[in-house]
């Protein structure tokens, strides 16, 4: 599973001590863990449904420290249609740099830290997902959403609007013939 002396519930290690190789990681994480190891950074994960899926590696190649990676989460949501909770799945690629501070500057850095560089990879993971983060999501493609007269779930029955419409006070105007000539 993980490669190096990563301790894997802590998540939690500085640059400086590295080692050569790195280390590299194929593993689950549960959303407890998920919501323990981000308690004091990033605002942990409400609503995960099952284990996030994550594999990924760190680096030091000169003066970087390279982590990438991919993961793959189920968050429980509401569709922004019909207001239904469903299971989103949503996934990601990762790739960032860092670099400590004092160090000559490269090209592209997405953090300079303080040394001893201390990272969170639980942290940078739930960052990853809430940049995922879309406020639009569906339960499903066809959904016909709620009915903006009645508020019915149009994927579960009829609307009701046409019943409804002859108590809306401006219903006699659809007896008024507008633009026949005579």
């Amino acid at each position: 599973m993980f490669h190096g002396d990563i301790v894997s519930h802590r998540w939690e290690l500085t640059l400086q001590d590295l080692p050569e190789g790195g280390y590299s990681w194929d593993t689950l994480i549960s959303p407890r863990e998920m919501h323990e190891a981000s308690a004091g950074g990033v605002e942990a994960i409400d609503g995960l449904v099952g284990d996030v899926a994550w594999k990924g590696s760190l680096v030091h190649k000169g003066q970087v420290y390279r982590l990438t990676g991919q993961w793959h989460a189920c968050v429980r949501r509401s569709c922004c249609r019909c207001l239904r909770v469903f299971d989103w799945h949503v996934a990601g690629d990762l790739e960032r740099d860092f670099q400590l501070d004092g160090m000559e500057p490269s090209e592209r850095m997405d953090d300079v830290l303080e040394p001893p560089g201390y990272i969170n990879l639980v942290d940078i993971l739930c960052e990853e997902i809430w940049l995922s983060w879309r406020s639009d999501v569906v339960c499903r493609e066809d959904c016909a959403g709620l009915c903006s007269g009645c508020g019915v779930d149009l994927n579960a029955s009829s609307c009701r609007c046409e019943k409804m419409d002859d108590d809306h006070p401006f219903a006699i105007l659809r007896r008024l013939d507008f633009g026949k000539d005579d």
